[in-house]
């Protein structure tokens, strides 16, 4: 396998890490996860996140909003490995309880930028974003399916 193949294939793994982190709300794996200095335009406010303190205190807040586990599924990953760099982007389905009991159903798309340091893959940029319905007054589009 050429150092291309074998990075993609460490980087899945390392996806695999995160999602099955997200899916059980464990702290303590995403952090292995995300570099410190992390850039993160998350889905929600502020327009962007710095640093992996940030990163870690959205994902304490989101496993706060909702009963895990729960369901969080990944369609279209693209793994892009050059080098010490590679991109991910995947279309994202999450479904889940609310700790007030409402229900979310949706769809999200996801792109990551990630680096290898110290020998591990780590992100060091994420993006997780809904298309915006202009023609419905500018409302997140949270009904689309792939």
């Amino acid at each position: 396998m050429t150092n291309n193949a074998v990075s993609e294939a460490e980087v899945r793994e390392r996806i695999e890490v995160l999602l099955d982190a997200v899916r059980t709300g464990d702290l303590a794996a995403l952090k292995t996860i995300f570099a410190p200095d992390v850039v993160s335009f998350d889905i929600q406010p502020p327009l962007r996140h710095l640093g992996a303190g940030k990163k870690m205190a959205n994902w304490e807040e989101m496993f706060q909003a909702f009963q895990v586990p729960f369901e969080y599924d990944v369609r279209d990953l693209t793994v892009l490995v050059d080098g010490e760099l590679a991109v991910a982007y995947s279309l994202n389905h999450m479904n889940a309880t609310m700790t007030t009991g409402g229900k979310i159903d949706y769809w999200l798309r996801w792109t990551s930028a990630w680096r290898k340091l110290d020998g591990e893959w780590k992100i060091v940029h994420d993006q997780v974003s809904v298309p915006t319905d202009f023609a419905a007054g500018g409302r997140s589009a949270m009904d689309l399916m792939p």
